[in-house]
């Protein structure tokens, strides 16, 4: 689901599906930003693992609360991830 509010796209992550199933909050962070860019994941030129460690993004939502949230810079956007696997993603003040 994705909704438009001026300079903010912001994603919800969907209930996993069977094909889902057990997929990394970090790979739909790529997903979702190369979605803002209107791009595969794979043509993003940045790295996720250069804004934020995947593996300990991923450890934190599986392992937090709806309370919990993770908020990173990442290819221009300010990503915001909660426990309950919602990402927002909204450009970045200057960038």
């Amino acid at each position: 689901m994705s909704v438009s509010n001026d300079d903010r796209v912001v994603i919800e992550l969907m209930a996993p599906s069977r094909t889902d199933t057990g997929r990394p909050v970090s790979e739909r962070v790529v997903e979702r930003v190369a979605a803002a860019e209107d791009r595969a994941p794979d043509e993003l030129v940045a790295r996720l693992h250069d804004a934020v460690d995947p593996d300990a993004l991923d450890r934190i939502v599986a392992g937090g609360t709806a309370d919990t949230t993770v908020e990173f810079r990442f290819h221009g956007y300010a990503v915001t991830v909660a426990g309950d696997r919602t990402v927002e993603v909204a450009a970045a003040d200057g960038e």
